[in-house]
Parts: structure tokens; sequence; C-alpha cells
């Protein structure tokens, strides 16, 4: 079997290379990349490496020759029908080049009823492929824990969370985890065909979230929410990505980002890691 991942020298897809490198023969691995620049060290390890753009079509199809599961890892284009056109193009290119296998790593934030500015996109994404001719798997992630330890000083500074998510919940999972959890996907054909919904053991309040940061941070930090207008004016960076990043803050106050499954678990066969464990370490160990 050939597995060919996309956006791989991006921040999951690096993660999603190095599990795969546990499980899979480097000569069983393709990459597609924008820049094969930074790619070199998989090269080096005997990875074959493609160069395609998502907006051409006829590149997309030249590196997914030989494919037989493709993990597409979408781009951060922004306004969603760009992102569209982009899938458009690797759903048509997958298709022309008898893909066996389609992985599409998605988002929890893909309701119909969801205020996210980029939901859209997966709204589309899951009835194109359901109407489409390759088989697929849908793998829905959780928000990502990350970010939140190099955020951690600046919120101590703070002393506060400034999150606008009311009294609701949001389930997180590090991109460590998700990227065990998709390459077992990947790699076990009895999970393919399936939708899977990838999230961290709970799901956190923000006041839960401000006691966890408290105490790592040895600094009192308590649940302050902005508005969503002093949210989006102050975290618009680059220049009107504020209402888009609180648009994801909206949709958690309305209940919809606090999901949590069993589904990691039943994957992998552990469970996975804990939200503060995973804080703590990785606070302790940043820079």
């Amino acid at each position: 079997m050939n597995y060919n991942i996309t956006a791989a020298t991006g921040n999951l897809g690096v993660k999603i290379v190095e599990e795969a490198l546990k499980h899979l023969a480097p000569e069983n691995l393709m990459l597609t990349v924008r820049n094969p620049d930074k790619a070199i060290r998989f090269k080096k390890l005997g990875i074959g490496i493609k160069q395609a753009n998502y907006r051409s079509e006829q590149a997309l199809a030249a590196a997914f020759r030989g494919t037989d599961v493709l993990i597409y890892i979408p781009s951060l284009t922004f306004p969603s029908v760009a992102r569209i056109m982009e899938f458009e193009n690797a759903i048509v290119a997958a298709e022309k080049t008898g893909v066996k296998q389609f992985i599409f790593i998605g988002f929890m934030a893909d309701h119909g009823n969801n205020p996210f500015k980029m939901s859209p996109f997966f709204g589309y994404v899951q009835r194109r492929l359901a109407s489409g001719n390759v088989p697929y798997t849908y793998i829905r992630n959780g928000m990502y824990s990350d970010p939140l330890p190099p955020y951690l000083q600046e919120l101590a500074r703070r002393g506060k969370i400034l999150y606008p998510v009311a009294d609701q919940k949001i389930s997180f999972i590090s991109r460590a985890d998700l990227a065990k959890a998709i390459v077992q996907i990947a790699v076990n054909e009895e999970l393919h065909g399936k939708e899977h919904t990838l999230t961290g053991p709970k799901a956190w309040s923000m006041n839960e979230l401000a006691e966890l940061m408290s105490r790592i941070s040895g600094s009192p930090i308590v649940y302050d929410p902005l508005t969503n207008e002093q949210f989006a004016e102050l975290y618009d960076e680059p220049k009107g990505f504020g209402p888009v990043l609180v648009s994801l803050y909206e949709a958690a106050a309305k209940g919809l980002m606090g999901e949590v499954t069993a589904d990691f678990e039943r994957i992998t066969g552990e469970k996975a890691e804990d939200l503060s464990s995973y804080m703590q370490r990785e606070y302790q160990n940043s820079p």
C-alpha cells in the first residue's frame, strides 16, 4: 500500500509523517507539499516528495498518481469558497488517478447551524465526498491543545482568560495524539469508510481552564471574557482575521465545541492525553 500525505510540512502534517514512520517503511510514503525545501529531512529518510499546489488540479493529479491511501489536510485559506475550490481540485485529481481511500482531516465545527465562518467549507466537503466515487473516511478533530502552553505566559500577565465562550465547554486534543489516531485509521482498513471524531477525554469550561492555568503558571488567572467585538478587535491579526477567530468562540458559546467521544481510545487502544498533563509538560519545556 502506498500512502500520500498532503500539507506534510505543516504543524499537523509533520506530526503525521513522524507517526507514520513508526508503522510504515519510507518507500511506502509519499509527501505532497507546496515547498519541497521544507521536506528535505524527510527526503533524506527515503520518503518520496511531490510538489503540488492545491490550486492546480493537474499538479495534484501528478502527485497523487500511484496513491492507495491519501491523507488530505486542508489549507487555512479563507474565505470558504476559495478553500472549497482547493478541495475540489484535490477530489477531482483523486478521482482521475484512482485513489482507493481519501482520508479527509476535518474539524468538529462542521454543524449545519455552526456560526464559525470556516464551517461552510466542511459542509461542502461532506456532501462532495458522499456524492463522489472515491471511497472516503471523514475525520473530525477537536480544538488543538498545542497553542495553549505558548499562550499561557500572556494569560498569566493579563491574569485573565478572555475567550467569549459564556458557560460552555471546549474539547481539546494535541496534534501528536491526532497523528497517532490518524495513522492508525490510515493503516487499518477496517477503520476506513467511517466518520471518526477525535477529542480529549473531557471538555473544559473556561473556569476550569483558568484554574488549570493558574496552577501551572503559578499566577492567578480568572475567566473574564471579552465581548465578541472586543475579542475580534484585540486578535485581528492578520488584519481582518479577528471576526473569523471570534466566530469560533461564538460556536463554542452555543455549546457546539464541547463534544467528547471515545473514538481515540477505540482506534488506538489508549486514552488521549488529558489537557492538564499535556499543559504541565509543554509549559515546563517551553523556552
